[in-house]
């Protein structure tokens, strides 16, 4: 599941704010949620991209702005990246920062993947963002990364080419060139960013290494924390595929397996948007759909973990909208 950090996300808010926009407002006009389900998370609580998609949409046409998240990032401060911020501001230069961005990136956003090359006087940080992370998204994060990079600097850096796969009219592209200050490249095979390899010997101004080394053990420790939970709808799910049967499969036995209370696992999977049942309803269509011949019905109801057949019948028709016969007959035609 993609999520983002509570703060990374308020700050859109805060950027409203100062556009005369309403936050409260604006939450209401994206149906927004998710803040009721803060006491579940043991972390700051994570956002989804869906909202952080529709959060930007609403920006970007309330403001009537087809480079909101240009806008966006152009404002960004490191305090809104968390404790990643901290990290990277401590950094001894460029470097370690873009080090500290490929390691715990996942902290401030889990919606996309950064990737590093350097090829002799050429650098490059490209970004895979997910299939579902709207234009407006890759426009915040590239220009944050240029952005942040200038405030710690202290000075106008400027890459040598940013790519985009998006088309901009002339007027954006003019928009973009001026700020990032280089040739903008539209409809690119990838989303990136080139500058020269001497940037990345510069040093920060505010280096500390005790800071540093400090914030590095608190991020791996949020890390470790943010990937066994984002992993628990995984641990279960590994755990029925490897059940010979569905049998006396049950919250309480599933927990236990987890060394945790059937409580604990519910919140986790709740703060993952699922729920055990509806796991277990994934894994027993899942054995379904790798049965090659018709099977005995009354032994497979029993194999999934129904009670009895009719029960296995009345499931059957809410997943297939037909009934377990008609199934297999269509399958084996």
């Amino acid at each position: 599941m993609q999520t983002l950090a509570d703060h990374y996300f308020s700050s859109i808010l805060d950027y409203l704010q100062s556009r005369g926009l309403n936050s409260a407002d604006a939450l209401k006009a994206i149906n927004f949620n998710e803040y009721s389900n803060r006491a579940t998370q043991q972390l700051s609580p994570r956002i989804t991209l869906k909202s952080y998609n529709s959060l930007l949409d609403y920006g970007q046409k309330t403001l009537k702005d087809p480079l909101f998240g240009f806008r966006l990032g152009q404002h960004i401060r490191t305090a809104d990246y968390g404790v990643l911020g901290y990290l990277v501001e401590s950094s001894n230069g460029l470097g370690d920062a873009i080090q500290a961005l490929l390691n715990y990136d996942r902290l401030v956003a889990d919606i996309g993947q950064a990737q590093f090359e350097q090829h002799k006087n050429q650098a490059t940080i490209r970004w895979f963002p997910h299939a579902h992370c709207n234009e407006q998204v890759v426009l915040r994060n590239m220009t944050a990364w240029v952005s942040v990079v200038r405030q710690l600097l202290k000075t106008e850096l400027s890459p040598t080419q940013v790519s985009f796969k998006y088309h901009y009219t002339q007027q954006q592209i003019n928009t973009l060139t001026t700020w990032f200050n280089c040739p903008i490249l539209t409809h690119a095979k990838h989303n990136e960013i080139c500058f020269p390899s001497s940037y990345l010997s510069l040093n920060f101004k505010t280096d500390n290494a005790a800071i540093h080394l400090a914030l590095k053990q608190v991020s791996d420790q949020q890390l470790s924390l943010f990937t066994s939970q984002q992993n628990m709808s995984e641990n279960v799910s590994q755990i029925l595929m490897a059940k010979l049967d569905l049998q006396h499969c049950t919250l309480a036995r599933t927990a236990n397996a987890l060394s945790m209370t059937p409580r604990t696992l519910q919140r986790h999977l709740k703060s993952q948007e699922t729920t055990f049942l509806l796991l277990l309803e994934t894994e027993r269509k899942r054995r379904i759909n790798e049965l090659c011949n018709k099977p005995n019905l009354a032994q497979l109801a029993l194999a999934l973990g129904f009670k009895d057949q009719s029960s296995f019948n009345r499931a059957f028709k809410r997943w297939y909208s037909c009934s377990p016969l008609e199934y297999f007959k269509t399958k084996h035609r």
